[in-house]
């Protein structure tokens, strides 16, 4: 089982990946080919947004919990 400093290593790079590509499709530098999914703009921008939400998320479990006294 990985420990939360390994986790959060190793989400910061895919999350860094996926940024870097969508930042390429929004561009024009990257063009996708979808069977019936939705890779629109506001796809892109709801995965953004997703992306963001998991930073948030992940960064209060890398919190040392504060114990009660």
């Amino acid at each position: 089982m990985e420990t939360n400093p390994e986790f959060v290593r190793r989400w910061r790079g895919l999350r860094e990946m996926l940024i870097q590509q969508l930042d390429m499709f929004e561009s024009g530098r990257l063009s996708l080919t979808a069977d019936s999914v939705d890779i629109s703009g506001h796809a892109i921008a709801d995965l953004k947004r997703s992306i963001l939400d998991f930073d948030a998320l992940i960064s209060e479990g890398a919190q040392p919990a504060e114990v009660a006294p």
